[in-house]
């Protein structure tokens, strides 16, 4: 940074405007200080503006109106269930301890309205899924709109954090960043990293991801790996942990929920053939995917996996299904639609049907489900990278540790930026982590900056 940047001091420094990053202003400025949001987009919110951020917590107010015994401890051990203990317990247990109250303070605080799914995702022993009313865009409003009502916040879109200034030690004091407006500036203050993981960065991926390498990213272009970069010399953690879905829309680039599949929902390619278990490991389906002709399929499902995905899933019924899929009367009307081969694809489907019967599948898909009826819908999707895993290894105060274990002084990291709630490889992030270990380790990392001062 050149000898003329401006100079100012913060309470705290936000690097990026995620929902991570605008939940650690909100509580940070609420609780006396000054705060600045650095972002380097035109707008806040990053990926959560396409996506549903259902938020998986125990203990809250919905779940105890709806008469739903769940704690903490539960959501915890579901957590390292998923992960098989590739995740650190203590964790697990302090984002678990954490979703209760965070839900609830998005509510109060925030108003982030939010409506509880009736039903227990897999891998959760409970209905603790909260969907926030607008989805992820919905979310991200709300948070906007509470921190620029703040007036203790600045929240200051284009501007670049280029790097990390540390003391002689190695503590965290502040940023350098520059911006079109203000040029270079120095913002002391502790740091809370909140600028996304990496899986557009096809380098980064190759290097820690390779096995998903092959497969594209059609989310949010700002996942570039900026924490890794600013973070250089912390510790890190399941780099290699990747989220991955077979199931992407296109047009949309929208996460089609596997719940289609489990009610029955085949995948068919443009020959209107299927090719593979549609139940089957992500990474593997994604591929079986990418491999038909054109790199897509087409996910085909009728009105009553509809109905029942619409009831469980209000992003679905709200941003997905009416974005996404076409309706159609008749196999071969929906076929028309899609350039579908129209005979093969009703073999197919009475292939499936008479198969559900018989009690067997040529693809080794496990029987259960009805027979497909009119009317019939279909979904055009690919597979595709979705988020990242794994990051700075952090511990359950969100501060950033060193390669030795040690916290960094004054640095934390939230959602993408932190190593969260996924296991190895890319099986084991429940429904609502995401979320979770975003929105939550924002709050975590407010509380202790906010015990620092007490204990100062």
């Amino acid at each position: 940074m050149a000898a003329d940047a401006r100079a100012e001091t913060a309470g705290l420094v936000v690097v990026g405007a995620s929902v991570g990053g605008l939940v650690a202003a909100i509580l940070a400025a609420d609780r006396g200080r000054r705060v600045v949001v650095l972002e380097r987009e035109r707008e806040p919110g990053g990926s959560a503006r396409a996506e549903s951020e259902t938020v998986a917590a125990a203990g809250t107010r919905l779940q105890a109106a709806a008469g739903i015994a769940d704690e903490a401890g539960a959501l915890a051990a579901d957590l390292l269930a998923a992960a098989r203990h590739h995740l650190e317990p203590e964790l697990a247990h302090a984002l678990a301890r954490e979703s209760g109250p965070l839900v609830d303070w998005l509510t109060d605080r925030c108003g982030v309205a939010f409506e509880l799914v009736r039903h227990a995702a897999p891998g959760h022993s409970a209905p603790r899924l909260h969907a926030p009313e607008g989805s992820g865009a919905g979310l991200v409003a709300a948070l906007a709109r509470a921190a620029s009502r703040q007036t203790r916040t600045s929240l200051r879109c284009g501007s670049m954090v280029e790097s990390l200034v540390r003391d002689a030690d190695g503590a965290v004091t502040g940023v350098s960043a520059r911006s079109g407006r203000r040029g270079g500036q120095v913002v002391s203050g502790p740091v809370v990293l909140a600028c996304g993981g990496f899986a557009a960065a096809d380098t980064l991926v190759a290097t820690h991801c390779p096995e998903t390498a092959d497969l594209p990213y059609l989310g949010w272009p700002g996942s570039t790996g900026e924490a890794l970069r600013l973070g250089d010399g912390a510790g890190l953690r399941r780099l290699a942990a990747m989220e991955v879905t077979p199931l992407l829309s296109l047009p949309g680039e929208l996460v089609v929920p596997a719940l289609l599949v489990e009610l029955g929902g085949i995948l068919v390619n443009q020959g209107g053939r299927r090719f593979a278990d549609e139940t089957g490991e992500a990474l593997g389906l994604a591929r079986a995917v990418r491999a038909q002709p054109g790199r897509v399929a087409y996910l085909l499902f009728d009105e009553r996996i509809a109905a029942a995905a619409r009831e469980a899933d209000p992003f679905f019924a709200r941003v997905v299904l009416p974005r996404t899929a076409r309706r159609a009367a008749t196999l071969a009307e929906l076929a028309r639609q899609f350039e579908l081969d129209v005979e093969h694809l009703e073999r197919t489907v009475d292939t499936y049907d008479a198969n559900l019967e018989l009690g067997g599948d040529p693809f080794g898909r496990e029987p259960g489900g009805a027979p497909l009826a009119p009317p019939f819908y279909a979904i055009r999707v690919t597979g595709a990278r979705r988020r990242t895993l794994g990051g700075l290894a952090v511990d359950a105060r969100a501060r950033v540790l060193d390669v030795a274990g040690r916290p960094i002084p004054g640095l934390y990291a939230v959602g993408g930026a932190a190593a969260g709630l996924g296991g190895e490889g890319t099986e084991g992030a429940l429904a609502g982590t995401a979320a979770l270990a975003a929105l939550g380790l924002g709050r975590l990392a407010a509380l202790d900056v906010g015990a620092r001062d007490a204990a100062e």
